[in-house]
């Protein structure tokens, strides 16, 4: 398959070009004027210098393809949730990829989702729910999911929309918690955090590829899929894995830390409908996928 990708640097990105050309893909990527992607390591590709604000263009400069993936999103960390201007950036930008597609001519377009479409929920999440997003970045990413599906229904365009949940590995952004709290306890370093008692699923980044991959070649149909592991737990239970795992003397301080003003969070996501879809269970298991991670810092 001919594919394009956006955000082919990003943690996921550059994950998923691995996998697709290790699987034969012919894979074009694009990338931010200026970005770094020399030293990535990864396959080789048909690299594409271009600013987000062209993204109306993209079929000018790589023709008819089958599949384009849009992982380029603004702002998708911290106080950024909330910025409203920079998350309908986003919303536009990655509209401009679709409409440019589908009028090109393409018979599948993936656009990133996130759990934060869900808002704050009590119970399992299922893709059938109602999305109720209480930041701006959920807001628009369900906005994009809801106006990107009519573009392509019409158009006999196949979008699939994976609903990450809490994706961790090696690359991750510094300030997430899994790679904050391995810091601090490879320092024996007191960690203040939230009470914890939020439950949580973390599935690790090449098991989520590896789901998207059997989405994208020909397995799945037009939807939102979630992405979890299915290992549900309290978040401190998370934690105190890593501390066993690490085997560090940092003091867990639960509880101080205020849980935000928008909610506690706390997510059990149904991950039935992807691995029915696509046969597909996570391999790695989150001691493996710490380890891994611990290797790399």
């Amino acid at each position: 398959m001919r594919i394009v990708i956006t955000g082919a640097t990003s943690f996921i990105g550059k994950s998923l070009v691995r996998r697709l050309s290790l699987n034969g893909h012919d894979c074009t990527l694009i990338v931010r004027p200026g970005r770094s992607h020399g030293g990535e390591a990864l396959p080789e590709g048909h690299w594409i210098e271009m600013d987000m604000s062209a993204y109306g263009h993209m079929h000018e400069y790589t023709g008819d393809v089958d599949c384009v993936v849009n992982l380029a999103w603004p702002g998708t960390r911290g106080r950024d949730r909330m910025d409203a201007a920079m998350q309908e950036a986003g919303y536009r930008y990655t509209m401009d990829v679709v409409r440019s597609y589908a009028k090109g001519g393409c018979g599948l377009i993936v656009t990133a989702g996130s759990q934060a479409e869900y808002g704050v929920r009590n119970g399992v999440i299922h893709e059938t729910d109602e999305l109720i997003p209480n930041t701006e970045y959920g807001k628009y990413k369900a906005a994009l999911f809801s106006d990107a599906f009519d573009i392509c229904e019409k158009r006999n365009i196949t979008l699939i929309e994976p609903r990450f949940f809490s994706l961790y590995g090696p690359g991750d952004y510094e300030e997430t918690m899994i790679i904050d709290i391995l810091k601090k306890m490879l320092l024996n370093a007191r960690c203040d955090l939230t009470l914890g008692i939020q439950k949580w699923d973390y599935l690790y980044v090449d098991d989520a590829v590896e789901a998207l991959v059997l989405l994208i070649e020909g397995k799945g149909s037009s939807g939102a899929y979630n992405f979890a592991s299915g290992d549900v737990r309290q978040l401190r239970n998370y934690i105190d894995e890593m501390k066993q795992i690490t085997g560090s003397r940092s003091e867990l301080n639960y509880g101080a830390i205020q849980y935000p003003e928008t909610g506690m969070v706390s997510f059990v996501a149904d991950i039935s409908k992807l691995k029915n879809t696509v046969k597909w269970e996570a391999k790695t298991s989150f001691e493996k996928g710490v380890r891994t991670v611990l290797a790399s810092l």
